[in-house]
Parts: structure tokens; sequence; C-alpha cells
């Protein structure tokens, strides 16, 4: 091993790397920008249907026998609601037309007199997001309504309404400011990092192994004083710099995101510098793992299209530990996951973001981790030592 070799094919690697504008554009500005736009849309529709329904009001319809029924006439009175008069009032909710049917059952304001139970069914479209806040906002109505019925039955009776709520709760969050941003951010982030360490370093791992190979050019780097290792070194390190470019470009998409979002996203977080270290080299050595195996996977293929098919299904293999610990409370991770690979350094990444730092977790962590790295390694290695591997027709 020649560290002078090593930094020449390094640095020939990044310089042709980063020569290419396809690459820029796919591992850098694109996940720089993808973020914020996605975001920034789901963003402003929800803020527009929110806007609408504020400004504009709730379009339903009622069904009642009774016209002068008090529940159309409290519905009526709430200037949330617009009463749309409709011949057909399913119809209608199925074509968007009305956002809810609420049908009050026979009798209701008999039944109410004679303290019985009056039923009311409320219809709404739950593939309709305008649909499903109006029927939040409907549930809302009636609770109100409900409650002004027992109050002032139990004020006829000479009873303060107030024995209903003998207990007063009163809600006390005892996470520090950011708290729900941290939340939302350690579901997200190890998501999006664990997910990106394997994506962001494949064109570059493609291109270093079967491009080559098939390009004719690796055969002529194979002749020349530099030793396998070496050019193998060189060339692993470029596959890990480019993921890690990748990687970082699409997180700071998501922080760009947060920050012109944070009604989608939540509030800030606050990551102190040690937690941003811990959280990089656990990135990192995700990317170090799946460089390897991306550019042993690479050599062994004939061809540019070939290595595509073989290295397309490293995304699912990521995206199933990803998603599985998506919803795991970062305040209850079992021991057991930091034993698991891939999901512990998720797991390490979600404690840290929540402020998090349990010394046995970490240690479990990154020792896997390097134990992953030099396994993986020594694969890359050996497949790039092998000539069966590297002319294999």
């Amino acid at each position: 091993m020649n560290f002078n070799h090593i930094s020449i094919i390094l640095k020939k690697e990044l310089v042709d790397m980063f020569r290419d504008k396809k690459t820029i554009i796919s591992s850098i500005l694109i996940p720089i920008i993808i973020f914020p736009l996605i975001y920034g849309f789901m963003g402003l529709s929800q803020k527009n249907i929110s806007k609408g329904i504020e400004e504009h009001g709730v379009d339903i319809a009622l069904v009642s026998e009774s016209k002068d029924s008090s529940i159309v006439d409290f519905f009526k009175n709430d200037s949330e609601f617009n009463i749309i008069e409709t011949k057909n009032p399913q119809k209608s909710l199925e074509e968007g037309d009305i956002k809810a049917l609420i049908n009050i059952s026979e009798n209701f304001d008999d039944n109410i007199s004679k303290d019985k139970v009056a039923s009311i069914t409320v219809n709404y479209d739950d593939s309709n997001q305008t649909s499903i806040m109006a029927m939040s906002i409907i549930r809302e109505t009636i609770s109100k309504y409900s409650a002004s019925i027992v109050s002032n039955k139990l004020k006829d009776r000479g009873i303060d309404p107030s024995i209903l709520n003998p207990i007063n709760i009163k809600e006390e969050g005892i996470a520090q400011e950011g708290g729900t941003g941290a939340m939302i951010f350690s579901m997200l982030f190890p998501l999006m990092l664990s997910i990106y360490s394997v994506t962001s370093s494949l064109p570059s791992a493609t291109d270093n192994g079967a491009g080559e190979k098939e390009r004719g050019t690796l055969e002529p780097l194979l002749t020349t004083q530099v030793n396998r290792t070496s050019l193998f070194i060189g060339k692993y390190l470029a596959i890990t710099i480019s993921g890690i470019i990748g990687t970082f470009s699409s997180i700071l998409g998501l922080f760009i995101a947060q920050r012109f979002n944070t009604e989608l996203l939540g509030e800030g977080v606050n990551f102190t510098f040690l937690s941003i270290i811990m959280i990089s080299l656990s990135a990192i050595c995700l990317t170090l793992i799946f460089s390897a195996l991306e550019l042993a996977i690479s050599i062994y293929a004939r061809s540019f299209k070939e290595a595509q098919t073989y290295l397309s299904p490293l995304s699912i293999v990521v995206m199933i530990p990803a998603f599985a610990t998506y919803m795991i409370d970062p305040k209850s991770i079992s021991t057991t996951y930091f034993n698991i690979p891939i999901v512990s350094q998720i797991s390490i990444m979600k404690e840290l973001i929540v402020g998090i730092y349990n010394p046995v977790h970490i240690a479990l962590s990154f020792s896997w981790a390097i134990i992953y790295i030099i396994l993986a390694t020594i694969f890359a290695r050996k497949m790039f030592e092998n000539e069966s591997v590297i002319f294999r027709v």
C-alpha cells in the first residue's frame, strides 16, 4: 500500500466525478432543492385547505324531518358552516360539492326533551382532506351543543354545571424548546440519512467499477505501478466521499425545508456540537459500509447496466430497517436494537437527536459499525483482487 499512489488515484477519481455536471446536479443540487420543494408544496397545500375553511366555511348538508330542530338552528347560526340545499345529498358528498352530510334522527328534539339519547349520523369522505377536517370541526361543534344541553338541564334543576368537571387538568409538557421538532426530526432524519447513505454513492460506485470495465479503462490501470490495494483504497475513498457529500446535501435540504415550513415539520431542533459530530459519524459509518459493498458488486458486474441491476436491491435492504424503526420512541429503544445491522445506526441517531447520550448504546452502535466496515472492506478488497471477477465475461 502506497499512500502517494492512493492520493493520486483518489484525486483522479474525484476530478472525473466532479467534472461530470450530471454528478454535481444529481448528488448535490437535487438533494438540496428537492426537500424544500416537496415539503413546501405539502405545507402550501395544507395551509390553503385551512385558510379556505377559515375564510369561507365548510359546505355541509343537513337532513332532518323537522326544519325547526334546535340542532339545525345551531349549525345554521355557526359561521363555520355553509348549509347547502341539495336534492341528492349523498351524491353531492361523493362528487365533492359538500364536505359532510349530517343526518339528524327522527324525534331528535323529543328525545332530548325527555332526557333520552338522540342520534346524529355524519357521513364524510375519508379520502378527501377537506372533508376529514370538516368532520373534525363537526365533531367539536356537536360536542359543544351537547355540553350546552347538559348545562341548561342542570341549571333548570338548580344544579351547578361545574360539578360535571370536578377536576381541572393542567397540562405541562416537560420537553425543552424545540421538543416537537426534535420528535419529528427523530423520525425523518435517520430515515433520510440511512437511505441516502446508500443511494448517494451508487452513481460513483457504478462508474468506478462496472463503468471502467465497460469503457476498457480498468485494465490499463491494473498494469501501472499502482498495486491493487492502493487502487482499491483510492476508488473506495472516492466513492465514500461522493456518498458523504450526497448524504449531507440531502440533510441540508431537509434543514432548509424545516426552516421555511415550521407548521409541517415542527419547530427548530437545538442540536449540540456533540450531537452533530456523533450523528455525522453515524452517517459516515453507514456510507463506509455501503460504499464497500457497492464497489464489490460493481466490480463483479460485467457492464454498467448489469451493475445498476445488482445494486438496486441495496436500496430496499436499507429501507426495510429504516421504515421499521420510523415510529420507534427514541426514549424507549431496547438495547437489542443496537446489535442489529443498520438498525443500530438509525437507533443511535434517534437518541442523539432528542438529546440522549447513552454510553452503552453509543459503544455498541459504533463497535458494530467498525466491525461491519472491516468485513465489508475485506469483502470488497477480495473481489477487487480476484482476477476471475475483474475479467469476468
